[in-house]
């Protein structure tokens, strides 16, 4: 059993499109120092093999278990499942897989780690807001807890600024590059949400 991967600092969300659509994407974004993906699993395992030197690779929209033996089976670095369950949790801590699972409220907070995830995935956060970050470090969990959706760069600062290991940003990153939109655009993007990466 390998050790667990906490995701640090941002991890961006790369959609549900073909690879190749992606490879140019995350080449930017490595370049970048933004070296931290959650993928769909379609494409994890092709994008390990281009990237997996050089970047921290995880699964996304994780919803059942054959999914998430897949994504074990990729070598997923960690996962974010959409479900989670106690047959999903003991299958992810028998292969040393972190994986945080979806939750909007403190109570669901708690609920998915009583159920064994290794955190919560807080979705949607731009319906949440950044100002539930004070909150879950008031009450201490604020570090078992990644936000995602809708994060632009302040909002990501917030919740890494209160305690949370990492922020999942998307489409506020992204633009249209993964659907042949401008790469130079991208790169441009970067700058802010580069500030907020942990030092190595």
């Amino acid at each position: 059993m390998r050790a667990m991967n906490t995701p640090r600092g941002i991890v961006t969300c790369l959609p549900d499109v073909a690879c190749d659509e992606l490879i140019g994407v995350a080449e930017v974004l490595i370049q970048e120092r933004l070296p931290s993906f959650a993928v769909p699993v379609a494409v994890l395992g092709e994008l390990r093999a281009v990237f997996a030197a050089r970047a921290t690779l995880g699964a996304w929209q994780v919803s059942d278990v054959g999914q998430l033996e897949r994504a074990v089976d990729a070598g997923a670095d960690f996962v974010f499942a959409d479900r989670f369950d106690g047959e999903l949790a003991g299958i992810a801590r028998e292969a040393g897989v972190a994986v945080y699972a979806s939750a909007c409220t403190p109570t669901e907070v708690r609920s998915v780690l009583a159920g064994g995830a290794s955190g919560a995935l807080l979705w949607p956060a731009d319906i949440v807001g950044h100002t539930m970050a004070g909150h879950l470090a008031r009450v201490g969990l604020i570090d078992r807890v990644i936000p995602m959706g809708g994060l632009g760069a302040y909002a990501a600062s917030q919740w890494l600024e209160s305690g949370a290991p990492a922020a999942a940003v998307d489409a506020t990153l992204l633009g249209d590059a993964a659907a042949g939109g401008d790469l130079g655009q991208l790169r441009d993007r970067c700058g802010a949400f580069r500030k907020l990466q942990p030092e190595s």
